[in-house]
């Protein structure tokens, strides 16, 4: 967001969201002129907000950055720059979308608990309920890598330590994810 604007005209925009254990935070992103928004992952689900002891990809959520997406559609932003780096989450932005009215249900029709893990019981995606601006605006996700989302070099198993996961959880939180994007597949 500072390297943004350092070379671009727009102003930082604090909104109240709720940190990767949905905690209150404050999320800092900035709308460019001409109505852009550019978001960091990280000012509202990053391993800086959270303690060392606290970290836990399972249940850590991207709500928070959905919030601040929320902020900027109320901004009047139509395209969307995501910096996706420095999370303490692997949930594969089911928080994100969740915050965006998007739900994610288990065989019996009920919404999943936050985080990584319960994905591994996502039996169905409603989109039904998502905030229609969602659909038409232009989401850009910045990165400087190129992990695969799942496997070997996928999200979990390269970046689960970071965010507090021992190998086995790392397995674990991998197959969730796979699972997740079979979903995602047949559903949307």
């Amino acid at each position: 967001v500072d390297a943004v604007l350092s070379s671009r005209e727009g102003r930082i925009i604090r909104t109240n969201v709720h940190d990767p254990l949905g905690r209150p935070a404050e999320g800092v992103w900035a709308l460019l002129d001409g109505g852009c928004a550019v978001i960091e992952m990280a000012a509202a689900s990053g391993l800086t907000l959270l303690r060392e002891d606290e970290r836990d990809p399972r249940i850590a959520t991207t709500y928070g950055v959905g919030e601040m997406v929320r902020a900027a559609l109320d901004a009047g932003a139509q395209r969307l720059i995501i910096g996706v780096g420095g999370s303490a989450t692997n949930d594969g932005g089911a928080g994100m979308a969740s915050a965006l009215g998007v739900r994610f249900l288990d065989g019996d029709g009920r919404e999943l608990s936050p985080g990584g893990a319960p994905l591994a019981a996502l039996d169905r995606i409603d989109i039904s309920r998502i905030d229609p601006r969602a659909r038409h605006a232009e989401v850009v996700a910045a990165t400087d890598v190129r992990n695969p989302l799942c496997g070997p070099e996928g999200a979990s198993i390269v970046y689960g330590p970071q965010k507090g996961a021992s190998p086995d959880v790392a397995r674990e939180l991998d197959a969730a994810l796979n699972h997740y994007a079979q979903v995602v597949e047949r559903d949307l």
